[in-house]
């Protein structure tokens, strides 16, 4: 008999439920932030389910072409729950379980709970970027040099800038400058589905329970940042945009609003590169901790 689990279209309503699992998940990966379910929620078409102690998360995965999991999240049974996962795969999709963004400690969690029964793939282009949040809001060190020279060039050109966080005032000025951002950016698809969850984060962002900041200059704000908890030890920046015809509008952006992620998370995701090359020059330079692997595991069915 093929369980019953009961998935629903993530909504604003599974805010709380999901921050509580946020506050036992081991996975410090950006994909289990509520603000990434529920932004991409029409991209991808997230649902959730609530199963047997355990969240799970399905969506349909733009790049195996198929619908996908992330690793369950809970205190229930994983090998029960995963059995009844893979049973409601196969009755509903007529395919193999496929796992996403899997970390290393998730898959050492299925190599023991099936072992030699998974198909592993990996992709150094959505490893995640870790940091010390500290860091980030010090800049301190040799190795951050530059990054503190290109601030006091900003300070220097723009002395009379400032922070101020992202409330009813401001958010319409943020939009603004998202259009700004669009018209700087190179015109693909996803440029243009990134600017339609730019739109939803900052319009519902307080009911999202996003934290966001902004540097304004001249009177017009020129770089904000958005971003929410992933778990109990890891803050995910999952917006950040700049004018960039204020030079140093991107770091000095970077280092106000790690300076306001509360002191309880120790580290941030800045999430993935994508593979484009000039994204991974610029989040190298802040010297991650840790380049976060996740990969796609597929159940096999090979005797």
């Amino acid at each position: 008999m093929t369980p019953n689990i009961d998935f629903h279209p993530v909504s604003l309503e599974d805010r709380e439920h999901i921050q509580r699992f946020a506050r036992i998940n081991p996975y410090r990966n950006c994909d289990f932030s509520f603000a990434n379910l529920y932004n991409w929620s029409s991209f991808y078409n997230t649902e959730v389910a609530y199963h047997k102690d355990m969240l799970l998360v399905r969506f349909k995965s733009a790049e195996a072409e198929r619908t996908a999991y992330l690793m369950p999240v809970g205190e229930g049974d994983l090998l029960e729950v995963l059995q009844d996962m893979d049973e409601d795969m196969q009755a509903k999709y007529d395919h193999s379980l496929t796992l996403m963004g899997v970390t290393s400690e998730g898959l050492e969690l299925l190599q023991r709970t099936y072992p030699d029964r998974l198909h592993v793939l990996s992709s150094r282009d959505y490893s995640d970027y870790i940091y010390l949040r500290e860091k980030l809001s010090t800049l301190s060190g040799k190795k951050l040099q530059s990054k503190r020279n290109h601030i006091n060039r900003f300070e220097r050109t723009y002395p009379s800038w400032s922070y101020e966080e992202i409330d009813e005032s401001n958010v319409r000025e943020c939009l603004q400058l998202e259009k700004v951002w669009f018209r700087q950016s190179e015109q693909g698809q996803d440029i243009v589905d990134e600017k339609q969850m730019v739109y939803k984060a900052l319009s519902d962002y307080e009911r999202i329970g996003m934290m966001g900041g902004c540097i304004r200059v001249e009177g017009q704000i020129i770089a904000f940042s958005l971003g929410m908890e992933v778990n109990a030890d890891t803050f995910d920046v999952c917006i950040e945009k700049a004018d960039t015809d204020y030079d140093g509008a991107f770091t000095i952006i970077n280092r106000e609003f790690a300076r306001r992620i509360p002191e309880q998370y120790t580290y941030v995701n800045r999430e993935e590169d994508l593979g484009l090359e000039g994204l991974r020059k610029a989040k190298l330079s802040y010297k991650p901790v840790e380049l976060l692997a996740k990969h796609t595991v597929v159940l096999s069915y090979d005797e």
